[in-house]
C-alpha cells in the first residue's frame, strides 16, 4: 500500500509540473498527451478527460489523442462513449491496443460475446499483450468455455506468464476445466510475488475446499469479498463451505448473493438446490435444478438433481425419466444414483441423506470441479 501511494504521489507531482508548463505552452501536443497519461496514472479520470478533451478539440485529426480520450472515458466508467470512440479508431487502424478498449469498454457493459468478437482477431499474436490476453481468457470463460480459455491461456502463458493477473484468470479457468494440479500451479504462481488478485483466491479457496479445509477456504474467500463484495465465485465457494459446516441459513444467503451477481452460473444452482433440500425446502430445490435445467440441459447433475426432487415428492415416473436423461448425459452421476435410492427406500435416515447429498455436491458435476474421489475419505473421517 505504501508503494502504491508513493507511486500516485509521484504521478500527481509529475501531472502538476506538467500542467504548469501547459499554462505556458496550451497547444503543446506532446505535453497534452503527457497530462492525460499522467492524470490517468494518478487515478484523476476527470482531470484526464479534461485534458484530453481539449486536445482532441484543439487537434481534431490526431488519433493517438483521441485514443487517450478513450482511455480517459473508460476511467470515468462511461463504456458506452468510450466503446463509441474506440470502435471508430479501429475502423481505421486495426491495432490490438484499440480493440482492447472497445472489448474492455463492453466487458464492463457486461456484453460478453461483443467484447470477444472485438478482440479475438487479435488473439493469434503470439505476443498479444497481458492485459488483452487476460481479458480474452475471461471472456471465454465467461462464455461458458473454461476449456478454450484455459488453451488460449496456455498459448499465451510464454510471454504472460510473469503477470500475476493473467496467472489468476488462468487459475480460474484451469479449476473450472477440471484441471485441478494445473490450476494450483497456476494460482500458486499468480500469489507467489504477494500480490493478490481475485480470481487466484478464488482458486485457491475453492482449492482449499476440495480438500475439507474450510477454514482455508474461508479465509481466502473473505479476503476476496473484503474488496470486491460482487464477486459472485467467491461467494458461490464461500456458501458451499458453509454448507459443510451445516450453517444452513448462511449458506442459503452466501448462495442467493452468489446468483445475485451470476444468476447463469449452473454450478452454484446446484448448490443453492442441495442447500434447499437440506433445509426441507423441496419447492426451492425444484426451482432451483429447473433453472440450471433452463441454462443448459446438458448437465447430468441438472436432471439427477431434478430427479431427487420428484423422487421425494412421489412422483416416481417422472423421476425415472429424469434418472434416464441425467444418466444419459453422464453415467456416473451420483445425484441419478441418489435419486434411484430415494425410489428404492433407502434414504430413510437423515443422517445418511446428509453424508450422500454432500458426496453428490462435490461430484466433478459440482460447483468447484473437484473429484469425489479425492476428497471422500477426508470427509468420511470426519462423520
Amino acid at each position: 500500500m505504501q508503494q502504491q501511494d508513493s507511486r500516485l504521489a509521484a504521478a500527481l507531482g509529475q501531472l502538476e509540473r506538467t500542467e504548469t508548463y501547459l499554462a505556458a505552452d496550451p497547444g503543446n501536443q506532446h505535453l497534452l498527451a503527457a497530462a492525460v497519461d499522467q492524470a490517468l496514472a494518478a487515478q484523476q479520470p476527470e482531470r484526464a478527460a479534461r485534458h484530453a478533451e481539449g486536445a482532441v478539440e484543439r487537434y481534431p485529426d490526431d488519433d493517438f489523442l483521441r485514443a487517450r480520450l478513450g482511455n480517459a472515458r473508460l476511467a470515468q466508467g462511461r463504456w458506452s462513449d468510450a466503446a463509441d470512440l474506440f470502435d471508430a479508431l479501429l475502423a481505421r487502424h486495426a491495432d490490438a491496443a484499440l480493440a482492447y478498449g472497445a472489448a474492455y469498454a463492453r466487458y464492463r457493459q457486461g456484453l460478453y460475446q461483443a467484447a470477444h468478437d472485438v478482440l479475438a482477431p487479435f488473439a493469434p499474436q503470439g505476443d498479444l499483450f497481458p492485459v488483452a490476453a487476460t481479458l480474452l481468457v475471461r471472456l471465454l470463460h465467461l462464455l461458458g468455455d473454461p476449456e478454450e480459455a484455459l488453451a488460449l491461456a496456455q498459448a499465451h502463458r510464454g510471454h504472460c506468464g510473469g503477470d500475476a493477473s493473467f496467472l489468476a484468470a488462468a487459475s480460474l479457468a484451469a479449476l473450472d476445466s477440471d484441471e485441478l494440479e494445473l490450476a494450483r500451479e497456476l494460482a500458486d504462481a499468480a500469489l507467489a510475488d504477494g500480490q493478490r488478485p481475485a480470481e487466484a483466491l478464488v482458486t485457491a479457496g475453492s482449492l482449499a475446499l476440495a480438500t475439507m479445509d474450510e477454514a482455508t477456504a474461508e479465509r481466502l474467500l473473505n479476503e476476496v469479498l473484503a474488496t470486491r463484495p460482487e464477486e459472485g465465485r467467491a461467494w458461490s465457494a464461500l456458501g458451499m463451505a458453509t454448507l459443510l459446516r451445516r450453517d444452513l441459513p448462511t449458506a442459503r444467503k452466501q448462495l442467493e448473493t452468489a446468483l445475485r451477481f451470476m444468476p447463469g452460473h449452473i454450478g452454484t444452482w446446484h448448490s443453492f438446490g442441495w442447500c434447499c433440500l437440506f433445509a426441507g425446502d423441496r419447492a426451492g430445490a425444484l426451482e432451483a435444478f429447473e433453472t440450471a435445467l433452463a441454462l443448459d440441459r446438458n448437465f447430468g447433475e441438472s436432471h439427477g438433481g431434478l430427479a431427487v426432487v420428484q423422487a421425494m415428492n412421489g412422483q416416481r415416473e417422472a423421476a425415472q425419466q429424469s434418472i434416464e436423461r441425467a444418466l444419459g448425459l453422464d453415467p456416473q452421476s451420483l445425484s441419478a444414483r441418489y435419486a434411484q435410492m430415494v425410489l428404492g427406500g433407502q434414504t430413510e435416515d437423515p443422517q445418511r441423506f446428509r453424508q450422500l447429498a454432500l458426496r453428490i455436491m462435490q461430484s466433478r458435476q459440482g460447483a468447484f470441479g473437484q473429484k469425489l474421489s479425492d476428497l471422500m475419505e477426508a470427509y468420511e473421517k470426519r462423520q
